[in-house]
């Protein structure tokens, strides 16, 4: 069951956030300068993870190991899978922010955004690596 989640979280996250990216402004307005650039960070935050444990479960799968956790994947910090979960992150918020320019009749492209996309999926991937870090800080190298 929990492979399933795995599995499913992130791409109907993505499908989520890419519907909710082409529809008429979907927040709840609030009093704050740029509070959009925080809704952008946080989203791509959570999609990087999930991308991230997709596939880690998906390379674990692949190497026969059927019982894992989320405590496995968080505990092995691979750079590999970090950088291919960055890329496609970004190419996902590259994409959806030209979708909302030439489909959207409601969205306009911003580069900001894709900054403040980039800035979430950075933080996202510093923060695994110091999960990794707390994990094993009592290994001997």
């Amino acid at each position: 069951m929990k492979k399933v989640i795995y599995w499913l979280a992130a791409p109907l996250f993505t499908v989520f956030i890419t519907v909710a990216s082409m529809i008429a402004n979907p927040a709840p307005p609030v009093n704050i300068d740029n509070v959009d650039k925080i809704y952008h960070a946080t989203a791509y935050f959570i999609m990087a993870i999930l991308w991230y444990i997709f596939f880690y479960s998906r390379f674990l799968g692949k190497q026969s190991l059927l019982s894992f956790g989320l405590k496995t994947i968080l505990k092995n910090w691979s750079r590999t899978i970090a950088i291919g979960t960055s890329a496609l992150s970004l190419i996902i918020g590259v994409l959806i922010e030209l979708g909302q320019e030439f489909i959207s009749v409601n969205r306009t492209m911003d580069i900001m955004d894709v900054l403040a996309n980039f800035a979430g999926i950075i933080i996202a991937m510093l923060f695994l690596m110091i999960i990794d870090k707390l994990f094993n800080k009592h290994k001997v190298a």
